[in-house]
C-alpha cells in the first residue's frame, strides 16, 4: 500500500470523524486528507521529483502529519529529524539525505538558515507555526488543489527515513519503502488490537519510529482518533486522557516512571485507558509490576522493534506474568530468527542475535554501503539487529543485551542488562546503566552509573554490596558512580560511550560515589 493511501482510505470511510486532536484544534479525516493533498501539490510545484528527499524538523502538531502524507503523495521521501538534534547533527542529517526541502518549525528556522551555505542541495525551506527565514506554511499550501495528485508510484518505491538512535557516532538513516511502512501498520494493528474505536494518545515524538510509525500511522490506518501531545507533560497527559476518553498510549519506560511519580497522578482520572504499549528502551519488570498495581484496569503490552525493522516481538500481560523477564513472541506477520552465525539458527536456550527478514525491514542505510552490508551480512535477506537473545522451545524470546554493550572480562561474557535488572531492585535507585571500563588484568570490568529517587540517599559501597549479594562475583560492578542523570542521545538512549569516557579510568578496587 502507498503511504498516501493509508490516510486516503480512512478518510473515505470516516470523512467527518476527528483524525487528530491537538489542544483545542480538531482535524477531521477529510480535512487532513485535503491538507495532505495541498501539501503534495505544493511540493510538486516546488520542483521536488519522485525520490527526492524532504526533511521534516518539527515537534508534534497537525502540520507534521499533513507534510508527511503530502510528501509521500508527491513521490518524495520524507526524512524525520529530531528537534532535539544539535546544530552539527542537523547539518549531518540534512547533508546525509541530500535534502532538497526542509519543513521546519519556527523555533528551529534560524538554525536551518545558518546551515544553508553548507547544504548546496537545499533549495526550499517551509516554516511552520511562526516566522522564520523561509516560506510560511500557510502561504506554501495556499490555493493548491485539495485532491490527491495520483502520481503513478510503486509500493516498493522509497518512502521515508528515520534516523537510528545509535549510542555512538552520528545518526544513521534507515530508508524504508511504502510497502514496508504500511506493513508496520498492519503488524501494530494486529499485535496491539487497534480499530476505529481507538483514541490514541501520541505522547512520543512523531519523528521517532515508535511514536510516528508504530503508533500514530497505525492508528490512522485503523481509522482511530489520535490525540497529539505537543510535548511530554504528565498533568497534560492525564488531562487529555480524561477529556477525550483516551483508550491507549505508547510510552517509553521513563515516561511510565515519571507518570507514576508525578503528584498529578490519579488512577481515577485514567478510567477510559485500556492499554499502554511500551518499548524503545529496556523496561525493568519491577516498574511494569508497579504500573499494573497502580492501573489494574490497563493492559501493559511491550513491543520490541527497531528503526530498521519496525515492530517485531510483542508480549501481553498473561505471558509476561508467567515470565517477567521475557521479551515476547514474534508477531505472526513478520519473520524473526535467532542466529549464532550466518546460516546457523540458535538452539532453544542458546544465545544468539535477533534477526529479521521481510518487506518490513529497511532497504538500506542511506549513503552508508558499509553499514548496510554489515546489517545484511549473511547475504540471505536477514537483517542483524545487534540484540542478543535466546528463545524457549515454544518460541518465547528473552532479551540478553546489545552485542556492542557486552563486557568481556577475562574471556567471559558479561551482559550489562543482567546487572541492571539487579540494580533496579534497589529501592533507592530510579535508573541505572552498566558499562565496561578497561582493566590491565581482565581486559574489562563492569561499572555502573545510578540515579537515585528524589529525596533518597545511598552510598556507592552499599549499592555495590546490594548488587554483590545477588550476582556472581565476576559480574559485580567494581565502580558505582552516583549521578544526577544519565547521558542520553536525542532519541533517549543511554550513551554508554559517554559513561566510559567520564568514568573509564583505572579502578582502584573500590566503589566510588
Amino acid at each position: 500500500m502507498l503511504t498516501g493511501d493509508v490516510l486516503g482510505r480512512s478518510a473515505a470511510r470516516f470523512p467527518d470523524k476527528p483524525a487528530i486532536l491537538w489542544g483545542d484544534e480538531r482535524v477531521a479525516y477529510g480535512e487532513l486528507d485535503a491538507a495532505a493533498s495541498r501539501f503534495a501539490h505544493a511540493v510538486i510545484s516546488a520542483g521536488i521529483a519522485p525520490g527526492d528527499r524532504v526533511a521534516i524538523l518539527c515537534g508534534n502538531r497537525p502540520e507534521y502529519a499533513a507534510a508527511y502524507f503530502g510528501v509521500a503523495r508527491a513521490g518524495g521521501v520524507s526524512a524525520h529529524l529530531s528537534p532535539r538534534y544539535l546544530e552539527d547533527e542537523i547539518r549531518h542529517t540534512l547533508a546525509l539525505v541530500e535534502a532538497r526541502m526542509v519543513v521546519v518549525e519556527a523555533p528551529l528556522a534560524a538554525t536551518v538558515a545558518g546551515l544553508r551555505d553548507n547544504l548546496p542541495k537545499l533549495e526550499t525551506v517551509v516554516v511552520i507555526g511562526g516566522e522564520g527565514e523561509g516560506v510560511p506554511y500557510d502561504d506554501f499550501v495556499a490555493d493548491r488543489p485539495a485532491t490527491d495528485p495520483a502520481l503513478e508510484l510503486d509500493p516498493d518505491d522509497p518512502a521515508s527515513i528515520t534516523f537510528t538512535g545509535g549510542t555512538t557516532g552520528m545518526p544513521k538513516a534507515a530508508l524504508l519503502t511504502h510497502r514496508g511502512r504500511s506493513h508496520w501498520g498492519r503488524v501494530a494493528i494486529n499485535d496491539f488490537g487497534l480499530d476505529e474505536n481507538e483514541v490514541s494518545i501520541v505522547a512520543a515524538p512523531l519523528y521517532h519510529a515508535a511514536g510516528g510509525f508504530i503508533w500514530f500511522q497505525p492508528t490512522i490506518m485503523a481509522g482511530g482518533t489520535t490525540v497529539v501531545q505537543g510535548h511530554w507533560d504528565v498533568p497534560e497527559f492525564i488531562d487529555v486522557i480524561e477529556r477525550h476518553g483516551g483508550t491507549g498510549a505508547f510510552l517509553v519506560p521513563a515516561q511510565i516512571s515519571m507518570m507514576l511519580d508525578d503528584p498529578a497522578f490519579d488512577a481515577a482520572r485514567l478510567g477510559s485507558l485500556r492499554k499502554i504499549m511500551y518499548g524503545a528502551a529496556p523496561s525493568p519488570p519491577a516498574l511494569i509490576a508497579r504500573a499494573e498495581r497502580a492501573l489494574p484496569h490497563v493492559d501493559f503490552i511491550q513491543n520490541f522493534g527497531q528503526s530498521e525493522t519496525g515492530p517485531l516481538i510483542t508480549i501481553h500481560p498473561g505471558d509476561r506474568h508467567r515470565n517477567p523477564d521475557a521479551l515476547g513472541y514474534p508477531s505472526p506477520l513478520v519473520e524473526v530468527g535467532i542466529f549464532t552465525a550466518p546460516g546457523q539458527p540458535a538452539a532453544p536456550g542458546e544465545i544468539g542475535e535477533i534477526c529479521a527478514r521481510g518487506v518490513h525491514v529497511m532497504a538500506e542505510y542511506l549513503g552508508d554501503a558499509a553499514e548496510t552490508a554489515e546489517f545484511f551480512r549473511s547475504g540471505d535477506g536477514w537483517g542483524w539487529t545487534g540484540d542478543l537473545a535466546f528463545a524457549e522451545a515454544d518460541g518465547l524470546i528473552t532479551l540478553v543485551d546489545r552485542v556492542k554493550d557486552m563486557i568481556i572480562s577475562g574471556g567471559v561474557n558479561i551482559y550489562p542488562a543482567e546487572i541492571e535488572k539487579i540494580l533496579d531492585l534497589h529501592p533507592h535507585i530510579a535508573e541505572c546503566a552498566v558499562f565496561g571500563v578497561d582493566d590491565e588484568r581482565w581486559g574489562e570490568l563492569p561499572a555502573a552509573a545510578v540515579v537515585l529517587h528524589e529525596g533518597t540517599s545511598a552510598l556507592a559501597d552499599e549499592i555495590a554490596s546490594f548488587c554483590g549479594e545477588r550476582v556472581a562475583r565476576h559480574k559485580r560492578p567494581r565502580r558505582i558512580e552516583i549521578v544526577d542523570s544519565l547521558p542520553r542521545s536525542a532519541a533517549g538512549k543511554v550513551l554508554r560511550t559517554v559513561l566510559r569516557e567520564n568514568y573509564g579510568g583505572p579502578i582502584a578496587g573500590k566503589a566510588s560515589g
